[in-house]
């Protein structure tokens, strides 16, 4: 209950931090926008300022002049061939669209613009716009208004630089200047990128530390439920010779046992038989409490390899009555090596009783010895139930066990494998298992000559 708490808790933790993040990620954006675009319009009014203190001009003199000449063009030729309102709102479009494009062919502000903030290193992809408010014709009857608007507030993108306001011979006109910044997204991006880079970071260090934390509250849950699997298996595994016992103590306490010589020598070694599994039992946690707590102190000693496999091979045959075939392949005739002889014949039989163990027929078993340069191995191959994909990875965890439907219940603590697995690496070496369910098991011990 603690652990789930802890979860939903880390969980809300991590969703409010990634609301904060995405809030300032937002705040961050609108602030270096707003700074971006106060910069730009400094610059411009900074760079028109300049412009007419040292050329006593604002850049649209040529324009003007085209302009004005336009201008008389439309009086003299245009004019006369008004005769009705509409005729005269046909000729302020035409007008709006001829002396746009001329004040933007031929305007020098912008060219000088983009130089002056080139010098201070930035981005100098901007356009201009030009807005026409006000335009009159100044004809010798009087003032034709052709456009006369108010003019609206620009999109966000855009600058007002100034507003201009001409008179010249034939024509008045107010126009606005306008700078664009076509690509202020990715300059802002490019300001704000460090920052975000942080901020990022920040992010998937938080992911991780997060996905440790889950990992290990996963992890942590699979050991405890291991201990306690367990605990459950050996007190069984304790109550079982105990029991036993028990009865056999109480057995010898009935008259007519104690006058038989037969019956009490017979509970007598069974006491002794059952004794000695409870004492390998008790030595069995003891020396996983040990090696919990210092490395294997090998006693290495030069032995033929194959002979002594084939000696742990009999031994074991004898031991179990001939409970499986074991086909002997050995090509390492000959070898030498230097191994602890105790725990190396541990290791083999450890293989060969779960061989036994986990098979649901006859056991057939193969196992073969090679070599090479460097190191020798040891394959040992079963024809038993096989492991799923599921458990391969954790079968060499202490006290984790294969479920196998009613081959479940053999008798073990789980540490078989969990000592093949720190026998091998104490000698310097590797184990691997590969097996598919239902085509039996295959281990693989390698180990530095």
């Amino acid at each position: 209950m603690k652990r789930q708490i802890l979860l939903l808790v880390s969980l809300a933790a991590l969703i409010i931090f990634l609301a904060v993040q995405a809030y300032m990620i937002q705040s961050i954006w609108k602030q270096k926008e707003e700074i971006l675009l106060m910069r730009y319009k400094s610059l411009s009014r900074e760079a028109l300022s300049l412009l007419l203190a040292k050329k006593k001009q604002n850049g649209f003199e040529k324009g003007m002049e085209i302009t004005d000449k336009f201008a008389y063009y439309l009086i003299e030729e245009e004019l006369p061939k008004l005769d009705t309102k509409d005729d005269s709102a046909s000729l302020g479009k035409l007008a709006l669209k001829e002396i746009n494009s001329i004040l933007s062919k031929n305007e020098m502000l912008t060219p000088f613009f983009k130089s002056y903030i080139s010098k201070y290193g930035y981005d100098n992809k901007v356009a201009s716009i030009l807005t026409i408010s006000k335009l009159k014709l100044l004809t010798p009857e009087g003032n034709l208004t052709l456009i006369d608007t108010l003019y609206a507030k620009p999109a966000k993108n855009l600058i007002v630089v100034n507003t201009f306001t001409e008179e010249h011979n034939n024509f008045y006109i107010e126009f606005h200047y306008l700078i664009d910044l076509t690509h202020k997204n990715e300059m802002v991006f490019k300001e704000a990128f460090f920052t975000f880079i942080l901020i990022i970071g920040s992010i998937l260090i938080v992911f991780f530390v997060f996905g440790l934390t889950w990992r290990n509250l996963m992890e942590e849950r699979r050991l405890s439920e291991l201990k306690s699997d367990f605990i459950n298996n050996m007190t069984h595994e304790l109550k079982t010779p105990l029991a036993t016992i028990t009865v056999a103590g109480r057995t010898l306490e009935k008259d007519q046992v104690m006058n038989d010589r037969d019956k009490v020598l017979e509970t007598a070694q069974m006491i002794g038989k059952q004794s000695v599994h409870l004492n390998q039992l008790i030595n069995t946690i003891l020396e996983v409490s040990f090696l919990e707590r210092t490395e294997f102190e090998l006693e290495k000693s030069k032995v033929m390899l194959d002979e002594l496999i084939h000696q742990v091979v009999s031994s074991f045959l004898t031991s179990c009555d001939g409970c499986a075939i074991v086909n002997e392949n050995y090509n390492t005739t000959g070898t030498t090596v230097s191994i602890d002889i105790v725990y190396f014949t541990t290791m083999i039989n450890n293989l060969l009783t779960n061989a036994v163990k986990y098979c649901d027929k006859d056991p057939v078993i193969s196992l073969t010895t090679t070599e090479d340069d460097c190191n020798f191995e040891v394959k040992i191959t079963d024809n038993g139930v096989g492991i799923s994909r599921e458990h391969l990875d954790h079968v060499f965890e202490k006290f984790y066990r294969v479920p196998h439907g009613n081959i479940h219940n053999n008798k073990g603590l789980g540490l078989g494998l969990y000592y093949v697995k720190r026998i091998a690496a104490a000698h310097g070496g590797d184990v691997h298992v590969s097996s598919k369910p239902g085509q039996g098991t295959t281990f693989r011990i390698r180990i530095p000559k």
